[in-house]
């Protein structure tokens, strides 16, 4: 799964940087591609405490992710490209770059 969560991150990234340094304006069309790794990663998520962390903290965790997913949504079915952009750079791709990091300080060489 971390393989896909890279790929979506970097999809993303993408989106993100055409639309924000070369001023494409097609994030909408852009993102209705990838709703399908979207959804394959909300639902991993949401399968499980993958971080082993306070239920609590993982039930907002949860909360806040499906609220990310809620706005962006919203923002294609209104096509509102300001808030796709951010629901997408400041949502969904923290959440994807929290497992990366941790995959990133799992696979460390401790010998370095």
């Amino acid at each position: 799964m971390f393989d896909k969560i890279e790929n979506l991150y970097q999809s993303m990234y993408q989106i993100s940087y055409g639309y924000l340094i070369e001023q494409k304006r097609d994030n909408i069309k852009l993102i209705k591609k990838i709703i399908p790794q979207i959804q394959e990663f909300v639902l991993w998520f949401l399968e499980g405490n993958r971080f082993e962390i306070e239920e609590e903290l993982y039930q907002e965790m949860q909360s806040y992710l499906l609220q990310v997913l809620e706005d962006i949504t919203n923002a294609i079915a209104q096509e509102d490209r300001v808030l796709l952009h951010d629901a997408v750079a400041y949502g969904m791709m923290e959440y994807l770059k929290m497992f990366m990091d941790s995959k990133r300080e799992g696979t460390e060489d401790v010998n370095i």
